[in-house]
């Protein structure tokens, strides 16, 4: 639900408003609105305000970065007990380390790939200059080529020099190592001539002076030493990130929560003495913030007001306010939408329908114990405090989400394992070929309520039922966007919610007495009454474009069957799988058990892979599109309430 908010006006000294931001900030419950009245200006921060937020903005910005450097990624934990210079003196040190280390870290690896990948070809060409490359009088160039280029480097080399240029090739690794020894006169018109064949010498730039025989000895030597030296570089990284850390994180937490009151301050109305500002607070946090504000006693005037949700609906932000086992599923709504103050919050159908339905799409025990294991999986990095990260995605859960999913899959798990044991499902059916569940034809230990995957005679009863859901959830969406139209008084939408229910249930009549062959008079009563109400609807809305939009109304309930029709092709599909497995362990004994195993595993995995994410849209899509246009859920968008609070109680 929605839950209910006051205003918050408060007037003070101006010498008081950093002081009181602080108690606010620990408080943590109020949404702080910017304040523009006539009759004040803006706050402006002072010059040494100024200073003091950019100070604290570097703080943060370089408590971060070493943090990253580090490996590290801040987090809230008690904030540095020190003020601002000294603050400045605990980072400079710990990101100046972080960032040679770093930087010394790099070199050393780049070093070493290049010392990997060249030291074999310096060290054969170093061996073919037979010492000519170390002579004050010659220059030895060395290159690696394919065998079409080396005619072209003999060519250059004769045009321009005549005979005045050694040349020798030996293969290496599938290409040509190639010495070229000129006269030092001679070395820039060889380059030359080269480079217009587009032919390049073979150079590190890090040893460009160097003769052939001295880049194979560096380069042997960093193969040598390099490894040792980027492990101690290592091993004083890693001491640095347990040392520093936590000072880090404490810096972190302290910046960022300074930071955040200094630029509260610019939301607040000011005057030459006093300020104001205004926030909004949901009510039962009320007691909170008065035992805040008590700390000031006669210092400051504050009064709470009950907002009016029929003229501030817009200006209000929006709290949720649900039960435990609830709140899991905003994270279904949150990102769609922030529902207006005043209207409905769907959290709870959520909750109720979507584990409800996904359950009875999936009906299998066999594939909920592994929804399980991914449960247990995730929960893996909630315990450590470790984000998910999906590269591939460029996705990064944090801990708190994963928390959510997690809970998210428990109550879809409990749904998959109820419906599993009403449809006799386990794998398909192999608990049906063990004996565990069983039918009136095939006895089993447990009679099996539903059999699903017999479609002949269970379609009409599981169609039925997922119809059933679809006047329920219609019905119930409808007449909400009736309540709030008539709460708020917004008559248009009033009788368009009233017209489209008196409609469907026309229709649902017509469509009874059509298909049962009923002539009933109470039947025929509700089709004529319903289509009456839905025409005069018409009439008092003027809103002509319900007729025709009337049949789509009624498709929106025939469209909940694809939750018999989903679950029904994938336990049929699951069946077949388990069946095949089975037929090749009696054709082929004891190899074929063990191939059937395999086969039948594999291509469950495989199913389950490419099928779960449309089991999970399957619902969470009639909710979305089903239900929630309905009340006219994105018609109007809420703002998100934010309160103002410490980052470590964010967190």
């Amino acid at each position: 639900m929605i839950a209910p908010m006051e205003k918050l006006l408060v007037a003070a000294p101006k010498g008081l408003a950093r002081e009181l931001l602080r108690a606010l900030q620990e408080a943590g419950v109020v949404h702080l609105e910017t304040l523009r009245v006539e009759e004040l200006a803006e706050y402006r921060l002072s010059p040494e305000e100024v200073a003091e937020l950019r100070a604290w903005e570097g703080v943060l910005a370089g408590s971060e970065h070493t943090l990253s450097l580090l490996g590290e990624e801040p987090e809230p934990v008690r904030p540095f007990p020190d003020g601002l210079e000294a603050a400045k003196r605990a980072l400079n040190p710990l990101q100046t380390q972080a960032e040679a280390l770093l930087k010394e870290r790099q070199g050393l690896e780049e070093d070493l790939e290049q010392a990997r990948l060249f030291s074999e070809v310096f060290s054969h060409l170093a061996r073919m200059a037979h010492g000519l490359d170390e002579s004050p009088l010659v220059r030895v160039l060395g290159f690696l080529l394919s065998e079409k280029e080396l005619p072209r480097v003999e060519g250059a080399l004769k045009a321009a020099l005549d005979d005045r240029f050694l040349l020798a090739s030996e293969a290496l690794g599938g290409r040509l190592a190639v010495v070229v020894v000129v006269h030092r006169k001679d070395l820039e018109a060889a380059r030359l001539a080269l480079s217009r064949q587009g032919i390049a010498e073979l150079k590190i730039p890090k040893y460009a002076e160097l003769s052939l025989t001295r880049v194979s000895k560096a380069l042997q030597g960093t193969l040598e030493k390099a490894p040792q030296e980027l492990s101690e570089v290592r091993e004083a990284l890693l001491k640095l990130r347990k040392e520093a850390a936590p000072t880090l994180k404490a810096l972190w937490t302290r910046a960022k929560d300074e930071v955040a009151r200094l630029k509260a301050l610019q939301e607040l109305a000011a005057g030459r003495f006093g300020f104001a500002f205004l926030g909004y607070l949901p009510q039962k946090e009320k007691a909170r913030v008065e035992e805040a504000l008590a700390r000031f006693k006669d210092r400051l005037v504050y009064a709470f007001e009950p907002v009016d949700e029929h003229h501030e609906a817009d200006r209000v932000p929006v709290a949720l306010d649900n039960p435990p086992w609830v709140r899991p599923f905003e994270l279904l709504i949150s990102f769609l939408n922030t529902p207006k103050y005043g209207t409905y919050d769907p959290s709870r159908v959520v909750a109720l329908f979507f584990p409800f339905w996904f359950g009875m799409i999936v009906g299998d025990i066999g594939y909920a114990l592994i929804f399980a294991l991914v449960g247990r999986w995730l929960s893996g990095f909630v315990r450590r405090g470790e984000p998910l990260v999906i590269d591939l995605f460029g996705l990064r859960l944090k801990p708190p989400v994963l928390q959510n999913i997690t809970q998210l899959l428990r109550w879809m798990v409990f749904w998959s394992v109820v419906w599993g044991v009403v449809y006799g499902e386990f794998f398909g059916t192999l608990f049906e070929h063990l004996g565990v569940f069983g039918t009136p034809e095939h006895p089993g230990l447990i009679p099996i309520l539903i059999h699903r995957i017999n479609t002949a005679a269970t379609a009409n009863l599981l169609i039925l039922t997922s119809v059933g859901f679809g006047v329920l959830l219609v019905f119930y969406g409808l007449a909400l966007r009736a309540w709030l139209a008539l709460r708020h008084h917004h008559m248009k939408h009033f009788w368009e919610g009233v017209g489209y229910l008196g409609g469907l249930v026309g229709l649902l009549a017509l469509a009874y007495a059509y298909l049962g062959r009923v002539s009933a008079p109470w039947v025929n009563g509700l089709m004529l009454g319903g289509f009456g109400l839905f025409l005069l609807s018409v009439l008092a809305s003027r809103i002509w474009l319900m007729i025709p939009e009337l049949p789509t109304q009624a498709g929106h309930i025939l469209s909940y069957i694809r939750i018999y029709a989903v679950g029904a092709s994938g336990a049929v599909l699951a069946g077949l799988l388990t069946d095949a497995g089975f037929a090749l362990a009696q054709k082929l004994g004891l190899f074929g058990l063990v191939l059937g195993i395999l086969v039948a595993g594999l291509l469950h995995l495989l199913v389950l892979v490419l099928t779960t994410l449309g089991h999970m849209l399957q619902p969470i899509r009639l909710l979305w599109v089903e239900f929630f246009t309905k009340f006219g859920f994105y018609e109007e968008s809420g703002r998100p309430y934010r309160p103002f609070r410490s980052v470590r109680e964010g967190a």
